[in-house]
């Protein structure tokens, strides 16, 4: 699995909409749909950001 796709999956156990998400990370909604598809690079200060609004840590 990949991490785009671990990333939607925690974004819908946690119920939130694409656009939810986007709010929350002060970014379009476009913007973070592309970052599910790995369309945009997912660089580490948004992981985090990413990964604070999940209330979820990702260890390789």
């Amino acid at each position: 699995m990949q991490l785009t796709d671990k990333l939607r999956t925690l974004r819908e156990l946690n119920e939130f909409s694409q656009e939810e998400m986007a709010a929350k990370l002060g970014m379009s909604t476009n913007g973070y749909a592309k970052i599910e598809r790995g369309v945009r690079r997912l660089d580490i200060p948004k992981l985090e950001q990413i990964a604070e609004v999940l209330a979820w840590i990702y260890w390789r």
